[in-house]
């Protein structure tokens, strides 16, 4: 099968597909029950903008997100600590493989 992974700003959403779609045919959102054929996509953890704290000896994740302008700290226009800069200190992310506009002068 493959697990397709979507980080956004807030939340990380993932699929799984194994030559054809999985659909689910009821679902709730805000406590709304909605009764129609969907693909099965699972939210399930915050997103790469999701701001960090560190608050008693532990780092606490969100609600609250960095948002794209500033953005994260390593994004270098004077940012908020936020989970892609967890990722980019434990070395999940290659800046090599970014384009080089990051900073206040976007260069």
């Amino acid at each position: 099968p493959i697990i397709g992974i979507d980080m956004g700003g807030t939340s990380t959403d993932v699929s799984r597909y194994d030559g054809k779609f999985e659909y689910v045919y009821e679902t709730q959102v805000a406590g709304v029950t909605i009764q129609t054929p969907q693909l099965d996509i699972e939210t399930v953890a915050a997103g790469g903008g999701s701001k960090l704290k560190f608050q008693n000896g532990l780092f606490l994740v969100g609600p609250e997100s960095a948002g794209a302008h500033p953005g994260p700290v390593c994004y270098r226009k004077g940012g908020s600590l936020a989970v892609t800069d967890a990722n980019l200190y434990l070395g999940r992310i290659l800046p090599e493989y970014f384009p080089k506009i990051f900073g206040a002068s976007e260069k």
